[in-house]
């Protein structure tokens, strides 16, 4: 079998100057198998995407089932898509009387754009607090909320009235003022090592 990686280099934008290159032929549970056979375990699921393991049978069958009907048709809001309309009632089962709707995008980033718009319009202010060491996306908006400034530089002007806070101090919490319009956390940290606050960090940041 030929390699794809003389026209991964020229053709695939890579992420990192030293990409895994790693020749995916197949997937299955924890398993990736690359064109030679050898097996690797995915210990990150996909980041996350295939968190009940490659190739489950149930998700095949539900994907085999519902290509047959219909992919992708118009923009949802503007099409009934019972599938949608399922997932979303599902969701809103789990949230408070008081988030009844579900707006869908197609990554973490855009709901982080998302996010940030309506917070600007439902409460008229522009400050935004974020933490250091968080990451959030590295579409414009999402990258200005991003803690890592070696990832933002090349980058700027970014997005003004952004305050980074350090995670867990809660004496920095007074940045939070009435020209805040949202602040936007990880619970636990990732991006900077698995951070976890001290136990009644989260509710003081709810209180301020």
């Amino acid at each position: 079998m030929d390699s794809n990686i003389p026209l991964f280099l020229r053709h695939i934008a890579q992420t990192s100057d030293a990409p895994l290159l790693l020749e995916i032929d197949s997937a299955n549970g924890v398993y990736l198998t690359d064109t030679s056979g050898r097996q690797y375990m995915d210990l990150i699921s996909g980041i996350s995407v295939s968190n009940l393991g490659h190739s489950h049978p149930e998700v095949v069958k539900a994907v085999c089932e519902q290509a047959a009907r219909h992919m992708h048709l118009m923009v949802y809001g503007e099409y009934v898509q019972s599938p949608q309309v399922k997932l979303a009632q599902l969701l809103t089962s789990l949230l408070p009387s008081s988030l009844s709707q579900v707006y869908f995008v197609n990554s973490g980033a855009e709901a982080v754009e998302g996010a940030l718009k309506l917070a600007k319009r439902y409460t008229g202010r522009s400050g935004i607090v974020s933490f250091k060491n968080a990451y959030h996306g590295s579409s414009h908006g999402a990258l200005s909320v991003t803690g890592g400034e070696w990832l933002k530089q090349p980058y700027r002007p970014l997005l003004p009235e952004i305050q980074l806070l350090t995670y867990g101090q809660a004496v920095e919490l007074e940045a939070i003022t009435d020209k805040t319009a949202c602040v936007i956390i990880e619970p636990v940290q990732g991006e900077g090592g698995v951070i976890v606050p001290p136990e009644d960090y989260l509710q003081q940041l709810r209180n301020r």
